[in-house]
């Protein structure tokens, strides 16, 4: 359809609820915190540690392992090295990488048997974004999403009203009287900046206290090229992408991008879309190696956003998150466009259901081909110069490149 787009009403699985008050009471509010001397005792355990961090890791993720890393260093004298499976995401991600002179040990490559000790931070055991080896029970979880029911360590600190895992390691290293690098404060004032959208977003004091903490002590041009990379050609076509692929319904909005460079994308777009004046919540899809990555995005804190994701996924894929952000992934069973399809839109009705309590779903285009207005193609421009065309087929090739919903 040209200006709608309708889905079929008999998609929404009936045996699905509205959120409502079985939400806020499966929803519980942990908080575990620990302190520093807590920490420093489980590290006694060994001369190596691993760190451990959630897979395509962002920054809060990346700056919190070096925060352990250094306070480990300084108080213990212990070795360590991070490990993920590394993905070349999002240009600020590859930028803290580059700075902070990262060697990400892969995945494939550790032998969990040769390290006694083990660390997991930004996520938790089971949690379905990292590779922890499920009989593997770490010795330190720091983390500050929800407590999951499993979660076993014997250092165990979960502070979910911080809205950074990297503001709960700026305590320990003050608490242990470890100076930050330049370089590392830098890092860890991106994160904490980066999972708060610029500590904008509703939260703890604590992430306002440990920014203004960090700031005086961090190398500012580093910080500077981390906030401004230089950015790919995918990431242009991305972006060009969504825009005209974007919908919205009442205070929602989203798009499907189809197949994307990396599953950064998602997120990337859910936080741009969510800026609309008129939106509270964005959703973005994108398949990946053989998964549909599905980003959601809440304006208000109290939207339960990770909760309200995972009982969308309950029965398809895996999902995480928080307050204000969420992220899931869902196994593509068949390759077939059609199955790709079908999920985007199942997890579209569902969001709308649970927030709405609508069935029946008409989806809006963000922008109509009628507001592109004069935009032109500029391809067109090295066509012309070696073969000019007519005004008729000038005409009838914009006219083609007008999007259409469908």
């Amino acid at each position: 359809m040209g200006g709608e787009l309708g889905y079929d009403s008999g998609r929404v699985d009936a045996g699905f609820p509205p959120f409502g008050r079985e939400l806020r009471a499966e929803r519980q509010e942990w908080a575990v915190p620990q302190d520093v001397d807590g920490l420093l005792k489980a590290l006694e355990k060994s001369r190596r540690l691993l760190v451990v961090i959630h897979d395509n890791p962002d920054p809060d993720a990346l700056a919190s392992a070096c925060a352990l890393q250094r306070l480990a260093e300084e108080k213990a004298g212990i070795r360590s090295r991070v490990c993920c499976e590394p993905i070349a995401g999002r240009a600020e991600n590859r930028a803290m990488i580059r700075e902070l002179r990262l060697n990400l040990l892969p995945v494939s490559r550790v032998n969990w048997d040769q390290w006694p000790l083990i660390a997991l931070l930004d996520t938790q055991p089971g949690a379905g974004n990292n590779s922890l080896p499920p009989r593997r029970v770490p010795d330190i979880v720091i983390d500050h999403h929800p407590l999951r029911p499993k979660t076993r360590a014997r250092f165990l600190d979960v502070r979910t009203g911080y809205g950074a895992c990297a503001t709960i390691l700026a305590e320990h290293l003050r608490a242990a009287s470890v100076a930050p690098s330049p370089a590392l404060a830098a890092a860890m004032c991106y994160a904490i900046s980066a999972e708060t959208q610029d500590l904008v977003r509703p939260g703890a004091e604590a992430d306002t206290r440990a920014y203004m903490q960090l700031y005086p002590l961090a190398d500012k041009r580093m910080l500077g090229r981390i906030l401004h990379p230089r950015r790919t050609h995918s990431y242009f076509a991305t972006l060009a992408r969504a825009m005209l692929c974007a919908f919205t319904y009442g205070n929602i909005i989203g798009c499907h991008l189809g197949d994307i460079p990396h599953p950064d994308s998602v997120g990337l777009i859910a936080d741009l879309l969510l800026r609309h004046e008129r939106m509270g919540w964005s959703i973005v899809t994108g398949a990946w190696q053989g998964s549909l990555y599905v980003s959601l995005r809440a304006r208000s804190d109290r939207a339960h956003a990770g909760v309200v994701l995972a009982r969308i996924l309950r029965k398809i894929g895996r999902a995480g998150g928080h307050g204000t952000m969420a992220a899931g992934r869902v196994p593509l069973k068949s390759p077939e466009p059609g199955e790709q399809e079908r999920l985007e839109k199942e997890i579209v009705l569902h969001l709308v259901h649970a927030l709405h309590r609508r069935s029946e779903v008409t989806l809006r285009p963000l922008i109509s081909p009628k507001e592109l207005g004069g935009a032109r193609n500029l391809s067109f421009t090295a066509e012309a110069e070696s073969a000019p065309s007519t005004a008729h087929e000038r005409t009838r090739r914009t006219k083609d490149q007008a999007p259409i919903i469908s």
